[in-house]
């Protein structure tokens, strides 16, 4: 059997006898260099249209990803939310974190595709009759099949970042679930303080109490509550590492936020009067955005109800609060 009687038995029959001639006329008129033109192009096309598919599914799985993130990401750590735990406010900087590099690495999936589309399209643009002169300019590669290369190259590397990614998010959020842990088992714990109790307190007792925290952090307290001769200082304490470490308390029954009166006073004993490393007010209600300024402005640190319950409610060390750096003074 000559090629020819191959190529016509394995030609499709139509009802109208005129197609079957004229399909039989072009099948015999072909010669090798079309044949073998036809059947790259049609190879080039198959492996351009499963880059495309690979390309395709890993944008995808990329967009799962980055719209699971971005739930995380929008669920606000509230005071008044009582699913709010300690480790809420670091879970949504790790969704934000993984959305940010997920949003980059999906763009770049993007592009990849639009890419892989483009080059598609441009291969399928190759008329029959121009695909021999075509094959001849490019006898050993083909420029749309070699750029569907580079995206398939880029496609391993994304993956193997987006998958460095992920596991790391799955790291932090592995080492956010133990320490959520251990902050439940102190919550459980009949030290661990809720900011129910502390506003039911007197101010007497809120002063107690931030020296028996300051005592628990294994900080030497020197002194315990305030009184009529306190100098404008509720609780003296220094850390192991020697810093010495003043507290102005501010009890309150009402959500008002604390003045900068109290800022204000604070600061004019600290230094000269007590010799003090760090000088904090702390208080279970918030402060007013001109007491933060000048808190700013003369480094003293404002403990408001938020960081009061990580200390009193979930049991968090106050130096790590602080972030102060015992073997070089507080951290910059």
């Amino acid at each position: 059997m000559t090629r020819v009687d191959a190529l016509r038995a394995a030609a499709p029959v139509y009802q109208d006898e005129l197609l079957n001639e004229m399909m039989e006329h072009r099948i015999a008129a072909a010669d090798d260099e079309s044949l073998h033109a036809t059947l790259r192009w049609d190879a080039e096309d198959r492996l351009l249209e499963s880059t495309l598919l690979v390309l395709r599914a890993h944008c995808d799985g990329i967009e799962r990803e980055h719209d699971h993130a971005h739930r995380r990401a929008e669920h606000e750590p509230s005071m008044d939310d009582p699913e709010c735990t300690r480790t809420t406010g670091c879970c949504v900087l790790a969704a934000m974190r993984l959305r940010r590099l997920l949003t980059q690495e999906l763009g770049w999936a993007r592009e990849d595709v639009a890419a892989a589309e483009h080059l598609q399209q441009k291969l399928r643009s190759v008329h029959r009759a121009k695909r021999v002169d075509r094959y001849r300019q490019h006898p050993r590669s083909t420029p749309e099949l070699d750029a569907a290369a580079q995206l398939l190259r880029h496609h391993a590397e994304s993956v193997d970042r987006v998958g460095a990614i992920l596991a790391d998010d799955r790291e932090r959020l592995h080492a956010l679930a133990f320490e959520e842990q251990q902050a439940q088992d102190f919550l459980a714990s009949p030290t661990s303080t809720s900011l129910r109790q502390i506003y039911e307190m007197s101010h007497r007792q809120f002063e107690r109490l931030v020296a028996d925290l300051a005592a628990r952090d294994g900080l030497k307290v020197e002194r315990r509550h305030g009184g009529p001769h306190d100098g404008g200082v509720d609780v003296l304490a220094t850390t192991p590492g020697g810093h010495r470490l003043i507290f102005q308390c501010k009890h309150t029954t009402r959500a008002k936020p604390v003045g900068v009166a109290a800022v204000r006073e604070l600061n004019g004993i600290a230094g000269p009067v007590h010799d003090t490393d760090i000088a904090i007010v702390i208080t279970n209600s918030t402060f007013s955005k001109p007491a933060e300024h000048f808190a700013r402005q003369q480094d003293i640190i404002l403990l408001s109800r938020w960081v009061l319950v990580r200390w009193a409610t979930w049991g968090e060390p106050l130096l790590d609060i602080l972030e102060l750096e015992e073997t070089g003074g507080p951290a910059p």
